[in-house]
């Protein structure tokens, strides 16, 4: 964990995640499939977002689901399980453990901060709680993840540099 910005009422971290993208048809087959290998349901409803002490999951579209390890876990675990997955024809699991960056924003005064990166709505109204979306911050595709007091946000590991001195010069303003 590396300390990004820190300001009043707020503080970014950057992450070190990993990540599986796992595609499907999201059917009956697939959930129990998902569950015996992860031991963790995947979400049905578009966008949303189930949350526990080992695992941040997340479906991002009608076929795709994102899931991130909040504990460090051995790579060839991780491996093992991204073959168990994809002996299965209707589904197709990938390692974006490497590829991706990950930030975490903590603090009273995180909207209002992200709120200068993006015109995205951080509203509860329209970005409920345990939800995700995928948006444009400092214009930069990104997916975020709304937390009971926290959001994660996840972007191509290629606009790491760019993305950090971005939040930076708004910190400086």
């Amino acid at each position: 964990m590396n300390k990004v910005v820190t300001l009043d009422g707020l503080d970014i971290y950057q992450k070190n995640f990993q990540q599986i993208l796992i595609r499907g048809d999201g059917r009956e087959n697939f959930n129990k499939i998902i569950k015996e290998n992860l031991s963790v349901s995947p979400p049905s409803k578009n966008l949303e977002v189930t949350n526990t002490d080992k695992y941040l999951f997340a479906k991002s579209s009608f076929d795709q689901w994102n899931l991130l390890y909040l504990e460090k876990q051995e790579y060839n675990n991780i491996l093992i399980n991204i073959s168990k997955l994809n002996k299965v024809d209707e589904i197709l699991a990938t390692d974006y453990s490497y590829g991706q960056v990950y930030f975490e924003v903590i603090g009273k005064n995180k909207d209002q901060f992200l709120n200068k990166l993006t015109q995205f709505d951080l509203r509860p109204k329209k970005f409920p709680l345990n939800s995700m979306a995928q948006t444009l911050i400092a214009r930069i595709e990104c997916s975020i993840f709304n937390l009971k007091d926290k959001y994660i946000i996840t972007c191509n590991r290629s606009f790491e540099s760019y993305f950090i001195e971005r939040l930076k010069d708004i910190a400086s303003l």
